[in-house]
């Protein structure tokens, strides 16, 4: 028994060990839980109950204490309840904010009410301060405090032993219930008992509608709860669009501006308030094109545009929208050597640094210099052995130095020889105008890496941050990388931007804006229709690294993720010693399911042992959603619910839904605003937007394991795949898997994909891009099984697969070669000579232009 107490004594001095170790990882940043209040819907305000199930039962002293910041940048007239403490007796204890222009906190005492002597300033600034409230129950007194203000005590009828429910912002309990919420943010939430802590709730955390308790491990509620923490762990999407032609950027990071030059105008973008001022060209439309670069002079204010191959430039009158210089923008073409350098600008010399870039094939390694004072271009002596050629790679300037951070090139400079990503960290000086080789990093991104133009190193403590991709995705993301200009460690932090990545096509930067304290990324791409595809991005500084975690998300901190890790492998170590375990039905597995290209998601999914392998398993019920031949909704109790979503409804909950698949994040609220309600003016949108979401989440509890929440900030529907069965799912299992495509998957995936195209009764334009994706993973996944296929052995099996990627592609070249040849092994030559012929038809029809082979050569030169 002894033996036992010291066991157990001592793995929670390790618990305890490990939460504080652990809990270091997010002490730098902000946390807390954000209060959606006056600015936001009455059902979309933020709520927090203290012990739901129960009271807090206390005797003699009792005192509540937490941080509080009030945020007055919203909108709204700031009205609303920090707390309210109710006894069992019904008896109210209220700290208001009182929605005055002078702000002010007001403190309720049943009906007795007392304006709080706070330094306002400490309001007004936006900082956090300390707010406690004290029980003396056998004196029958309150006392107040907030941070170094004097306290305020009040008198009430207390009995010596009380239970309280303890509410903040928004609550429906009994007949005080309130929806005035105030903006805040608070943390650190502490109980006490006659001087001893006994409730701690940090609201450290991420994610998640409950909180814990860190002591008892009991859980409070929330409702809409906006956690301060994901701010530095997602990135969050500020602004997205298309526009004609190239568009070149620049920024003011001390103003957080970031300007966006298109060929008729300049948008000019405030990151702190998330709006857009258009300024047209005094001169008219100017010729943008890939070899134009634009930077922001901070000495003069002015935004510069040059062309480095034609040794031009031109600055841009902000207030006048008058450019001085329309040479620069002449057609006048001429070799193209410097696309995708490095630019960087130095106010101390007025000048533009320019190292490297790519061009008639070659990579190269100049280092060139444009000096806005006199408007001299000159190329820079350098120590070139130790700066290879070299384009796509990330640049910052750091006191007098340039640093190079990896690119893409070759020592010689050939595009055809020994092309590689380079993972060096390199110093370029400005004053000796020599190159000094920092260190390799350690990479924990990909062998193919590229870097964004820019990215940025703090002056505090010399970590720098960049935005990296992969070179040989297209579909792929951004990541931040983290590391030090002292050491070659580096890390991941933060989650991932979508990023589409074609060569010169695709540009990406990354900016701090030291008044909001946020980095933001901005990525753009220059599609084949010639418009550009742009987005803006911001996550909170300091970043901090993305949790492991399961799909199913638990009720604890990862904060004290390492504490319990300890805990459980102390326990599983004694238990192995005592028992040996004789079977296991079912394991638990971290199944790496692909989302979407380039990304994972960790899932905690119960498998079973003989079903590791994929088999079709046939269930006693159907599909409950079915998305090939034609969309279709079926209940738990197999019934056909399809006529309960009305038009708007199915595209509301398709949106969800398939945005959820693409990235794994979801869809905003202002996304399904411009899509669904883009013609009504903001506030109906929104009031449309949130009863709409209602009416589905109330028709999707009809299907079981499904709903749709915003934990993340972005509308998302997580269901169990297991238990709510859907032939979408199952697709993108199939297809995404392709080491381990056989027999089997491709029967399964034939056997969903015969009833039909995807999604075929329904035409959005928004729709069309995911409807092509499905089409062309399907597709794929089927030519290349049948590339590597006997066609001897089954050639029925070949023209059903035919059949079922000519659903998707009626003239598809591989799929009719296949065809033809199946009849052909078969002996049924009429059959395929008529099917060519008929292909032939629709080809030309489609292409006015012959098909490039004929029946005969489709059988004999490309026999398998």
């Amino acid at each position: 028994m002894l033996l036992k107490k010291i066991e157990f004594s001592l793995i929670f001095q390790i618990l305890l060990l490990g939460c504080l170790i652990s809990s270091l990882e997010v002490s730098s940043q902000e946390y807390g839980l954000n209060f959606k209040g006056q600015s936001y819907l009455l059902d979309e305000r933020t709520g927090l109950e203290i012990s739901p199930n129960e009271y807090v039962k206390v005797k003699n002293e009792f005192e509540v204490s937490f941080g509080l910041k009030l945020d007055f940048k919203q909108k709204g007239n700031g009205f609303g309840y920090v707390f309210r403490i109710i006894s069992k007796e019904n008896k109210n204890i209220d700290l208001l904010l009182s929605g005055f222009q002078t702000k002010s906190l007001i403190l309720v005492v049943g009906d007795t009410q007392t304006t709080l002597p706070i330094d306002l300033s400490i309001i007004n600034k936006n900082d956090w301060f300390d707010i406690k409230i004290k029980f003396f129950l056998n004196k029958n007194e309150i006392q107040f405090s907030a941070s170094n203000s004097k306290p305020v005590f009040k008198t009430m009828a207390l009995n010596k032993q009380e239970s309280f429910k303890l509410f903040f912002g928004a609550n429906n309990y009994k007949e005080f219930s309130s929806s005035d919420v105030p903006e805040m943010n608070i943390r650190d939430l502490k109980l006490t008992k006659n001087g001893s802590l006994f409730s701690h709730f940090p609201l450290n955390q991420c994610g998640g509608n409950t909180t814990s308790d860190v002591l008892k491990n009991t859980q409070a509620i929330l409702k809409n709860p906006n956690w301060i923490l994901c701010r530095h762990q997602n990135w969050n999407l500020n602004f997205s669009s298309i526009t004609e032609g190239v568009q070149l950027v620049a920024s003011n990071e001390e103003k957080g501006i970031i300007y966006l030059l298109n060929e008729t105008s300049v948008l000019t973008y405030s990151t702190q308030d998330n709006t857009i001022k258009r300024t047209p060209y005094k001169n008219g439309k100017i010729d943008l094109t890939l070899a134009h670069r634009a930077i922001y002079n901070t000495n003069d204010n002015q935004i510069y545009i040059y062309a480095a191959d034609k040794e031009l430039y031109s600055y841009l009158n902000l207030e006048t929208g008058k450019w001085n210089n329309l040479e620069t923008f002449s057609k006048k073409t001429g070799k193209l050597i410097f696309q995708k350098h490095n630019n960087v600008f130095n106010p101390s010399d007025n000048s533009i640094y320019m190292l490297g870039g790519y061009g008639q094939y070659k990579y190269n390694n100049i280092v060139r210099k444009l000096n806005l004072t006199d408007s001299t271009w000159t190329n820079l002596p350098t120590n070139d052995s130790i700066f290879k050629p070299r384009y796509l790679a990330g640049s910052a300037i750091f006191k007098d130095s340039i640093y190079i951070l990896g690119g893409y090139g070759s020592a010689s400079g050939s595009q055809v020889t020994n092309p590689h990503s380079y993972s060096s960290l390199i110093a370029f000086s400005i004053k000796s105008k020599r190159f000094k080789h920092k260190f390799n990093i350690i990479n924990p991104f990909s062998n193919d890496m590229i870097v964004a133009n820019k990215m940025w190193i703090n002056p505090d403590n010399r970590d720098y941050f960049a935005l990296v991709s992969d070179k040989i995705k297209y579909e792929g993301y951004l990541k931040l990388l983290k590391g030090n200009l002292d050491n070659n460690s580096t890390t991941i932090v933060g989650d991932s931007i979508p990023f589409k990545f074609l060569d010169i096509k695709s540009v990406a930067n990354l900016y701090y804006m030291p008044n909001q304290k946020k980095l933001v990324a901005y990525n753009s791409f220059l599609n084949k229709e010639n418009k550009n595809e742009f987005s803006i991005n911001s996550i909170d500084f300091p970043a901090i690294k993305m949790p492991v975690k399961t799909a199913k998300s638990t009720n604890y901190w990862y904060w004290i993720f390492g504490g319990v890790t300890i805990i459980g492998l102390i326990v599983l170590y004694v238990v192995k010693r005592k028992k040996k375990k004789q079977s296991v039905a079912v394991i638990k597995e971290k199944k790496v399911v692909v989302l979407d290209a380039g990304r994972k998601e960790i899932e905690n999914i119960d498998i079973e042992e003989k079903d590791l392998d994929f088999k079709p398993i046939e269930r006693e019920y159907k599909y409950q959603i079915i998305f090939f031949g034609g969309f279709q909704v079926i209940n738990r109790n197999q019934e056909d619910i399809t006529g309960k979503f009305s038009p708007l409804l199915k595209e509301l909950f398709l949106l969800i839904w398939m945005y959820t698949f693409k990235n794994n994040k979801g869809i905003s609220s202002s996304k399904l605003i411009e899509i669904l309600w883009y013609d009504k003016p903001t506030r109906s949108a929104q009031n449309n937007r949130s009863v709409n979401i209602t009416k589905l989440k109330n028709l999707i509890k009809e299907l079981g394991d499904c709903t749709i929440d915003k934990e993340t900030g972005y509308w998302k529907i997580n269901h169990n795949y297991k238990a709510l069965k859907t032939d979408y799912y199952e697709v993108i299992q199939i297809t995404k898997n392709k080491k381990t495509i056989n027999r089997d998957r491709i029967d399964h995936l034939i056997k969903i994909t015969q009833k039909g195209p995807f999604l075929s009764n329904l035409n959005y334009e928004w729709l069309d891009s995911f409807k092509q994706d499905v089409a062309d993973a399907i597709i794929e996944t089927l030519i290349n099984f049948a590339e590597s296929f006997d066609f001897k052995t089954d050639p029925d099996f070949i023209l059903h697969l035919c059949d079922c990627i000519f659903n998707f592609d009626s003239i598809n070249e591989e799929a009719v070669v296949f065809k033809c040849k199946a009849y052909n092994y078969k002996g049924n030559h009429s059959l395929a000579e008529s099917t060519f012929k008929k292909f032939q038809k629709e080809y030309k029809l489609l292409y006015a232009q012959d098909f490039k082979y004929s029946f005969q050569e489709i059988l004999e030169n490309k026999n398998k």
